[in-house]
């Protein structure tokens, strides 16, 4: 199950309510979620709690939000697919967000590491042209590759590899 901490636009967005009986892991399954626009085009990120890992999807439709867990799921795939990620990791790690359920931010730490990667995206895309010529999969590589200090800083990718690696094979 993912525990998708989500700001107000997106539940507003969703039509979902925010539940507060959920208890927040500290894995792989805790993410943050913001929707945000760049020039016309509405754009989706989420991010993970302990990895920092990224998934954006430029030109987010409104009817695709009806049904995020399979944009979520088909978007993850093809992500994890590129970084060479091996198909039972990504298929084990899917299964899991086949249940998704959405609370409250609440991590600042997180948010804030959100907000930044919006603002360099809006920065380096100033039109919404711009980022819909770009292949989304080649967006996330850079966003993944860029070094945090909130992870100590490491690269959101090689946090979640590893992290992925232990939780598929229980290492």
């Amino acid at each position: 199950m993912f525990v998708i901490g989500a700001t107000q636009k997106v539940l507003k967005e969703l039509q979902v309510q925010a539940r507060s009986d959920v208890e927040l892991s500290k894995g792989l399954n805790a993410w943050h979620m913001n929707i945000f626009k760049i020039g016309r085009y509405q754009c989706l990120i989420l991010v993970n709690d302990l990895t920092l890992y990224s998934l954006v999807i430029p030109g987010v439709k409104k009817k695709e939000l009806s049904n995020i867990g399979e944009l979520l799921t088909r978007h993850f795939a093809e992500n994890l697919r590129s970084e060479g990620l091996d198909a039972v990791s990504i298929e084990k790690f899917i299964e899991q967000g086949n249940e998704i359920v959405f609370t409250k931010t609440h991590n600042r730490s997180v948010v804030g590491a959100m907000v930044e990667m919006v603002k360099m995206m809006q920065h380096i895309y100033p039109t919404g042209k711009d980022i819909m010529a770009k292949n989304p999969i080649d967006l996330n590589k850079f966003n993944n590759g860029v070094i945090y200090s909130p992870i100590k800083y490491a690269r959101p990718i090689d946090l979640f590899r590893e992290n992925i690696q232990k939780e598929v094979y229980k290492q």
